[in-house]
Order: C-alpha cells, then structure tokens, then sequence
C-alpha cells in the first residue's frame, strides 16, 4: 500500500521508551524522501521532546501496522524527524512438535512422514527433522540421499541451510544421522554454528517435526521436553503401551508439568484406540499424576506397508486412504482447526474397505 502524507496532517503515536508510553499527536510541517518532519508538540503543559532513536509506533487507523524512528530533533526549529513510516515485520515463530516411542517399530517415522506431508498439504512449510541417531529412517523412506549431514555443520564443513534436503510433497528434511548424538556435547564455536543455522531456519519453516528415536535415552527426553507439543505414538500391543508408559514416566519424572498427546497406531477399530487410551490415562493419572491427551487414533492399513517398501508415503499415493485422513485430522487438531471430515461412504467405499486387507 502507497503511504500518502500532506503538510498539516496530524499524526497520533507512541513509542517504545517507558518513559514515553502515553499516546501523542503532532503536526505534520514538512515532507521528504527519506523522512517526514514534526512539529515539536506540548504534552500536559510540556514540550515533547522524543529521543533520537526511539522508535514511533503509529496509531492512525491508515497506519496501525507502520512504524518509524527518531532521527533528528531541532528545538530550535520547534520539529523534530523521523524515518518514512514501514511496514512492521511481525516475527514468525515456527513451532516443533517431536514424535517419540517407547520402543521402534510402532510406525513413528512413518507417521511423522505423513504428518509432515498433511502439514505442507495445509499450506505450511515442513521440515522433518531426522533425529534418530545413525538409523537415517526418515531419508531412507523418502528415497533421499544427502551425503551431508548435521556432523559436517557441527564440523564447520557447510551450513545448516546446505543440508536442507528438499522431499516430496513440499516437505523439507534435515538428515541428523550421527551429528544428534553430538549435540549434548558441543563447544561453543559449534552450539554457536548449530544455532545460527536453526534461527534461520525460524524465517523459512512453519513447522519443525523431530523424529526422535524410540526409546529413553538423555537426548530423546531432552527432545521431547524442549518441543512445543509432545507426541507419544504406540501401538494397542501391550508391550509397546508398557514402554510408551516407561517413557511418560521418564518424561514425568523430569517435570511434573509436561503434556504429552498420545497417538495409537495400527488400530483396528475407534473402539479399540479408546480402551486402550482409557487404560493409559488412569494408570497415568494414579501414578504419574499426569493425565496425557488423546490427540487420535490409526486404523490398521496394509497399504501403509506397501508404501513404505515402496518408499512412497501413503498420503501422496492415497490421500483418500483412513490412514491418510486420520494423519490430516491431527495435524487439524494441532492447529486448532475443528474440522471433521466426512466419514467415506457409498458402494466404493465398501469395496475399497474390503480391498484394503487384501493389497
């Protein structure tokens, strides 16, 4: 939008300065191409006298999300300057969410993938953050190959920008590998290297997911209780609810106030996932105090098999599967979206839910 100023305009403001915090108005006396000149105003039967450098925020209806800054003063001349009004850059914050399990094998990277792609489906820029120590899970069933990794940025040998890996679907992936084992040891020249390229990743993602790896180690927990949002996947078995169990508890110990979401995969009905969740939440809540959330359920889908071998996520190559729609439902949830997808039915419904156990 043009900004169009005229001698004689009055502008209202106020600054950053506590000492300045009231709400003021002035005179427009003068026009540049670099600045706009005041006229030095009385405020409560005092002249106002704003600092240089001070930053105006303006209040006029036209110019609510414009701001400038002091340059000059001239008592004298009873004016004082400030820089053409620009538009104020609100800061973008990207938000992690780590994915977690007890054990390997209850299909974490899997839906981390999917949940990833639904996000960049959603129109936010993903990056899936491998960070499952010398596994490269998340690479392998993206058919990605990067020949560096996190360790050559700790190392100095490139930054974290140059291993950015573009994937499928709009996602991005950052391959660990080795390297996250490193990042509870660092020195500060590489805490300095790792964490300059993470504030530059804040301008260009939406949206960080870490696939931590399955387990109680130090720095999955840290992982896990440093995210925005916590997300525990397992399966109905009761082994994997047992070490899932094993590692909120790990969680709790740490900090009694921590919030995981729980997620049960492989599930062959909604009935199911709820008993199962029933069982969790008040052994947790008796135990552990805790009262972990349900943030959805996972119904079993061969297809989810056939994908991975064929290093395809299910939801490029069948978004309209459950799985894939039950993947959309919690990346809503997270954003807060209610939404509620339309429940498939119809004769090709029924026969792809008959299909999909022999495929």
């Amino acid at each position: 939008m043009q900004l169009e100023f005229k001698i004689g305009q009055r502008l209202s403001f106020t600054t950053n300065s506590a000492l300045y915090n009231d709400i003021y108005e002035s005179e427009i006396v003068g026009i540049f191409p670099d600045r706009i000149e005041l006229a030095i105003a009385l405020h409560k039967g005092y002249l106002l006298l704003i600092p240089i450098g001070t930053q105006i925020k303006w209040l006029n209806p036209a110019l609510e999300n414009y701001c400038s800054e002091t340059v000059s003063r001239t008592p004298a001349q009873q004016s004082w300057s400030v820089t053409i009004p620009k538009l104020i850059q609100r800061e973008r914050k990207s938000r992690v969410i780590a994915v977690g399990s007890g054990k390997g094998g209850v299909g974490k990277t899997s839906f981390s993938i999917n949940l990833a792609l639904a996000f960049a489906k959603l129109g936010l820029r993903t990056v899936v953050l491998d960070a499952d120590v010398g596994m490269a899970n998340v690479e392998v069933l993206l058919k990605l190959n990067n020949a560096k990794n996190l360790t050559n940025v700790i190392n100095g040998d490139c930054t974290l920008m140059d291993i950015l890996t573009q994937g499928p679907g709009g996602i991005k992936v950052l391959p660990g590998s080795s390297g996250i084992s490193s990042l509870t040891n660092l020195n500060a020249l590489q805490f300095n290297r790792i964490f300059s390229g993470f504030v530059s990743l804040e301008n260009q993602c939406d949206i960080l997911i870490i696939d931590t790896g399955a387990g109680i180690s130090e720095l999955v927990l840290k992982f896990l209780e440093s995210a925005d949002n916590l997300l525990l996947i397992t399966t109905t078995e009761p082994h994997a609810m047992m070490d899932t169990y094993s590692l909120t508890k790990a969680l709790a110990y740490r900090n009694q106030e921590i919030q995981p979401n729980l997620i049960f995969n492989r599930c062959d009905s909604e009935h199911e996932a709820m008993k199962c969740y029933e069982i969790f939440h008040q052994a947790s809540s008796k135990f552990l105090k805790l009262k972990p959330e349900l943030l959805g359920w996972i119904i079993e889908d061969k297809r989810v098999t056939k994908s991975l071998k064929s290093q395809e996520p299910i939801l490029l190559t069948n978004p309209t599967a459950e799985y894939s729609q039950q993947a959309f439902q919690i990346a809503n949830r997270l954003l807060g979206n209610k939404v509620t997808l339309e429940k498939p039915t119809g004769i090709r419904s029924f026969i792809n839910k008959i299909k999909k156990n022999f495929i």
